[in-house]
């Protein structure tokens, strides 16, 4: 399966559970490949341990320490890690030369391939411990949830070879697995919407927090394993709080993959884990700085940065854009009226019926204060003013405050509309045409909508 790496199998290393994460032993010995033996590495077939002489332990021993200082030069800064580097690939060469030199050791003789499967080993060993440090650098490379996706399952295919991958998040909205990330023959027939509870392998190890390696003659039957997959493993992605997704690699060979390809995938498994929860803490943390925390809706620091990007993307194309700024009616009054208490619920269905009203592709976004502003991309000024009276006879139609102790009080907006590029050009500018479309608004008698018609408006 590792096509860019010589394997060689080996049992796996029977370690404690990690932050929850158990482990589904292989169904069963895998064919040997390339004609290796099986069983660990230092071991005769009887399970009886393998004494090494004076003569041959020091190659053994330069053998684990240019491993540790390989591994220890892609965690350190990069002027020191290209000596490290060279340290520890010097020592692994002598150590395998030595043992692999006729004569060397008198004891070789008796069992040649045992020096020839520990040095072989070995080398499998390096290439492993380098391929996972190279991921954990493309993991540590960027929080950003989709390139530290994308990045690392590229250079995990690189280094192993697989034939196929899919990675399965849980959706923060529907708390459902989706394929985030898909490559192979597999990518075009993975399932692009969320997967059914009890209906995919993703699902399984998610519930259980165990990692499987599944093989068959057949294809095996689950939704997010498309065939011709007759090998699988699954790893479940965990976070501290909950599950965070699945990481499958397919094959269409039946016991395509070994005790240590099982290994390998589990270390991989736990190095996206820690990435993803990091991600996800950001992306909450980011979330949570670009939204006003009364109403849910985009703050204005969102609004600007989003009106940039459509303001450009308008000029590029060709396209209208247009901005509806949006002010409550003697809301001050409102306030002074039932306390600010029921200030804060009627700003917040304000701010509902509002999203309730607009487009998917529309932004509504608190200004401040009572005042709101709706970017509305591939809009004319026209079209604008009609959503803008929508958006107006949704507030006036239900009273706001309705209870049982009182049939609530009526509220109305006051709107002003701009457009891009026929009013302005730049963020600033753009809004402040809509400011002064939506106080000529208010000038005539409020509860209306108004279009800029320029500085005389």
């Amino acid at each position: 399966m590792h096509r860019g790496l010589p394997r060689c199998p080996r049992a796996v290393d029977p370690a404690p559970a990690d932050r929850g994460w158990a482990t589904a032993a292989p169904p069963g010995p895998a064919p040997p490949k390339n004609g290796s033996r099986r069983g660990d590495v230092g071991y005769d077939d009887d399970s009886r341990m393998t004494t090494l002489t004076a003569s041959s332990r020091w190659p053994v021993l330069a053998g684990v320490a240019g491993v540790v200082l390989l591994v220890a030069a892609g965690l350190v800064a990069l002027s020191v890690s290209a000596l490290l580097a060279a340290v520890g690939g010097a020592l692994l060469a002598g150590a395998a030369v030595w043992l692999r030199q006729p004569g060397v050791d008198p004891d070789r003789d008796s069992n040649p391939g045992r020096v020839d499967a520990m040095a072989s080993a070995l080398i499998d060993g390096v290439l492993d411990l380098y391929s996972l440090v190279e991921v954990g650098r493309a993991v540590s490379a960027s929080l950003h949830l989709d390139e530290l996706l994308t990045t690392t399952l590229k250079r995990v295919a690189e280094a192993t070879g697989i034939e196929g991958y899919g990675l399965f998040v849980v959706d923060t909205v529907t708390r459902r697995l989706v394929a985030k990330s898909a490559g192979g023959r597999v990518a075009q027939t993975l399932p692009r919407g969320p997967l059914p509870p009890d209906k995919s392998l993703a699902d399984r190890v998610c519930r259980t927090r165990v990692a499987e390696v599944l093989t068959g003659e057949a294809p095996l039957d689950w939704l997010d394993t498309p065939p011709p997959s007759r090998s699988i493993i699954a790893v479940p992605l965990l976070g501290w709080e909950r599950p965070l997704g699945a990481l499958l690699v397919y094959s269409p060979a039946p016991s395509a993959f070994s005790a240590r390809d099982f290994a390998y995938f589990k270390a991989v498994g736990r190095q996206l884990s820690i990435a993803l929860d990091n991600a996800t803490v950001l992306n909450r943390a980011t979330d949570m700085s670009l939204r006003d925390p009364l109403t849910g809706l985009f703050n204005r620091r969102y609004l600007e940065e989003v009106l940039e990007t459509e303001i450009r993307r308008a000029a590029r194309y060709n396209l209208p854009l247009a901005v509806t700024m949006i002010d409550v009616d003697h809301f001050k009054a409102y306030n002074d009226r039932h306390g600010h208490p029921r200030g804060d619920e009627a700003l917040c269905e304000v701010a509902q019926r509002l999203r309730d009203q607009v487009r998917r592709t529309d932004v509504v976004t608190r200004y401040g204060g009572e005042e709101f502003v709706v970017i509305l991309p591939v809009t004319s000024k026209a079209h604008a003013r009609l959503i803008g009276e929508k958006l107006r006879s949704g507030i006036a139609a239900v009273p706001f405050g309705v209870t049982r102790e009182s049939s609530g009080d009526p509220l109305t907006i006051s709107v002003g509309v701009a457009g891009c590029p026929d009013d302005a050009t730049s963020v600033s500018d753009l809004l402040r045409a809509a400011d002064d479309a939506l106080y000529a608004a208010k000038r005539a008698g409020r509860n209306r909508v108004e279009l800029f018609q320029g500085s005389g408006a």
